[in-house]
C-alpha cells in the first residue's frame, strides 16, 4: 500500500506537484496526470481535492472553488448512466448547501430512474447546471481511476463534457487520473474532442523526491517507534527509487529487521547488507513491479529488456520511458528508476537467457518453450497439466493432483489412468524432443510424474 501524502504535522509530501498543478486550475485549465502502477496518483489526487490543502496554498482566492474528488471505481455500472449518477452524487457529497438543493436532488432522481434514455444526459446538464448555480463557487471535479469508464464508455459523455466546460469554461474545471494519456487510451474516435481541453497541461507524476522519502521515513519511525537514522533513509530511496508502494513495503522489512536485533546496531550497513536477500524476495515488493512491467505496451518491455541486456534499444521507446520517469539519467546513462525494479528486469533477462538450452513456461504470455522456441499450440488441457508440472518443478505430481488442477475436482471420480495417460502423451508429442523417450515429462513409476527442466 503506498503510503499517505499526509503527515503528522497537518503538511504535506509532493508539494511541487500539488502547487504546480493548483496553479493551472485556478487559471481554470484542465489537467491531465499520468503515473505508472501504484505510483501515489490516487493519494495525490485526494490530497487535492482537500479544502485545506487550496486553502494553505492559494489564501483566501481559495473559498471561490469548491473540489470535488470522484473515484471512479464507485461506478454502480460502466454505463454513461453510472457515470453521470456517480458525478451528481458525489456533489451532493461534496456540500452540505448542494446535498438540499432542490433542483439537483430532483436532477439526480430522475437520472436514477428515467422514462426514457434521452432523460439521463439531460438529467445530468441540468443536475451540473444547478450545482454549479447553487454553490456560486467554480467547480473542480476530479475523476480519479479514470482509465476503465474513459475506455469503455460511450464517447457522447466526454463529447457532453467538453460541451459543458465549453460552455461555464470560468466555472467548471477537469482534472483525470490515468496510467497512460487520455489520447492513447481511446485514440482516434470523437473523444480527441474531450482530449484537447488537456493537451497543454500533460502532468506525468514522477516517484517521490528524497526529500519527501527522508520525511515520510521519519514519520513512519515516529509512528511505530523505530529508531530510523539517515542511512536507513539513503538506503530506501536508494532501492525504491521513490516508488509510494515500494518505499511503504522496505520502511516494513527494515523495521522488522531493527526489532529482532537484541541491541542497537552499531554496523548499520552490514544490517542493511544482509536485507537486501529479502527485498529481492519479498512478494509484496515484486508485486509493485509486477503491476509496473503489466502496464508496460509490449514495445516498451522490449526496450527495457534490450536496455538490461546492454543491446541497442529503440530510443523512441527509451525517451518514452524517460519522460514517464521509469528510466532516469545518471552520468549520461538511462537506468531503471530504482533498484528493485532493476534486479527484477535482470531478473526476467536471466529466465529468458535460461530458456535457450532448456523447456519453459512463460506464465505472462501463456507460451511453452523448447530450447527458445515456442512449441505448437497447446490445447487448454495440455497447457493446463504443462503449468501444473511447471509449477512443481522437480517434485513429483500424482495423478490425483493432476485430475484436480486439470479438470477439477468434480471430475475425481470421473478421470481414469488411461485418460490422464493419453493426455501425458499428447503433450509429450508436442514438447519432447524424442517422445518414445522423455527427458522432461517423466514417469515416475507408480507415483505420479515430474518436470526435468534441463
Amino acid at each position: 500500500m503506498s503510503p499517505t501524502l499526509r503527515l503528522p504535522d497537518g503538511s504535506y509530501m509532493r508539494h511541487t506537484d500539488v502547487q504546480r498543478i493548483l496553479s493551472y486550475l485556478y487559471a481554470m485549465r484542465c489537467v491531465e496526470m499520468t503515473g505508472f502502477s501504484n505510483l501515489g496518483k490516487s493519494s495525490l489526487m485526494r490530497l487535492l481535492a482537500q479544502p485545506d490543502v487550496w486553502l494553505r496554498e492559494l489564501g483566501e482566492s481559495a473559498s471561490d472553488f469548491l473540489p470535488v474528488y470522484i473515484d471512479c471505481n464507485r461506478m454502480l455500472e460502466m454505463t454513461d448512466q453510472g457515470f453521470y449518477e456517480l458525478v451528481l452524487r458525489c456533489l451532493q457529497e461534496s456540500s452540505a448547501i448542494l446535498a438540499e438543493d432542490q433542483e439537483l436532488v430532483s436532477a439526480y432522481d430522475t437520472l436514477i430512474a428515467p422514462s426514457s434514455e434521452f432523460q439521463v444526459p439531460l438529467s445530468f446538464s441540468r443536475g451540473l447546471t444547478a450545482a454549479l448555480s447553487a454553490c456560486q463557487s467554480k467547480l473542480v471535479l476530479f475523476f480519479d481511476e479514470f482509465d476503465e469508464p474513459f475506455q469503455q464508455i460511450d464517447s457522447r459523455v466526454f463529447l457532453n463534457l467538453r460541451a459543458k466546460k465549453d460552455r461555464h469554461g470560468s466555472t467548471l474545471v477537469y482534472m483525470t487520473a490515468t496510467v497512460r494519456a487520455l489520447s492513447e487510451l481511446r485514440p482516434g474516435d470523437h473523444c480527441s474532442e474531450f482530449c484537447e481541453l488537456f493537451v497543454h497541461q500533460p502532468w506525468r507524476l514522477a516517484p517521490l523526491t528524497f526529500s519527501d522519502v527522508e520525511r515520510y521515513v521519519q514519520s513512519y519511525a515516529s509512528l511505530n517507534n523505530i529508531n530510523f537514522i539517515q542511512t536507513d533513509a539513503d538506503f530506501i530511496f536508494q532501492w525504491t527509487g521513490g516508488h509510494p508502494g515500494m518505499v511503504g513495503g522496505v520502511c516494513h522489512l527494515l523495521s522488522d529487521a531493527l526489532r529482532k536485533e537484541e541491541t542497537e546496531t552499531r554496523d548499520r550497513w552490514a544490517l542493511q547488507r544482509a536485507l537486501v536477500p529479502n527485498l529481492r524476495r519479498a512478494p509484496t515488493l515484486r508485486d509493485e513491479s509486477d503491476k509496473i512491467w503489466h502496464g508496460l505496451e509490449a514495445e516498451e518491455q522490449v526496450a527495457l529488456m534490450a536496455l538490461t541486456s546492454g543491446n541497442p534499444a529503440d530510443p523512441v521507446m527509451l525517451d518514452r520511458l524517460r519522460q514517464s520517469h521509469l528510466l532516469i539519467e545518471i552520468e549520461g546513462e538511462l537506468t531503471p528508476f530504482s533498484r528493485l525494479f532493476t534486479d527484477y528486469l535482470q531478473q526476467k533477462q536471466t529466465k529468458v537467457n535460461e530458456r535457450v538450452e532448456r523447456l519453459w513456461v512463460d506464465t505472462d504470455s501463456g507460451e511453452v518453450l523448447v530450447n527458445g522456441k515456442a512449441v505448437d499450440t497447446l490445447t487448454r488441457l495440455e497447457y493446463q497439466l504443462m503449468r501444473l508440472l511447471f509449477e512443481n518443478t522437480e517434485k513429483i505430481v500424482d495423478k490425483y493432483q493432476i485430475v484436480s488442477g486439470v479438470w477439477g475436482d468434480d471430475y475425481i471420480d470421473e478421470v481414469d489412468d488411461a485418460r490422464i495417460e493419453k493426455l501425458v502423451s499428447r503433450l509429450r508429442q508436442k514438447v519432447e524432443p524424442d517422445p518414445s523417450t522423455p527427458r522432461f515429462v517423466t514417469t515416475v513409476r507408480g507415483r505420479g510424474y515430474r518436470l526435468v527442466l534441463t
